[in-house]
């Protein structure tokens, strides 16, 4: 697994724990952010550039889904 694809399935990872306690920090949620900011490092810059879209993308979808709920 190359660190971009570990980044993203940490950030994907994220989003579902973050979903299933929303407005809520948790263990599992703060572990994860740990692991990320590790891969981060890793990341080149044009990795960076790339997952800063995933991350606005996965929020929209996430944002949408709130709203119609």
């Amino acid at each position: 697994m190359t660190v971009y694809d570990r980044y993203r399935t940490l950030l994907h990872k994220l989003a579902l724990v973050r979903a299933r306690a929303p407005g809520g920090d948790s263990p599992e949620a703060d572990a994860l952010l740990d692991a990320m900011d590790e891969v981060w490092d890793a990341l080149s810059d044009g990795e960076r550039a790339a997952m800063e879209r995933e991350r606005a993308r996965l929020a929209l979808a996430l944002d949408s889904r709130a709203v119609s709920a």
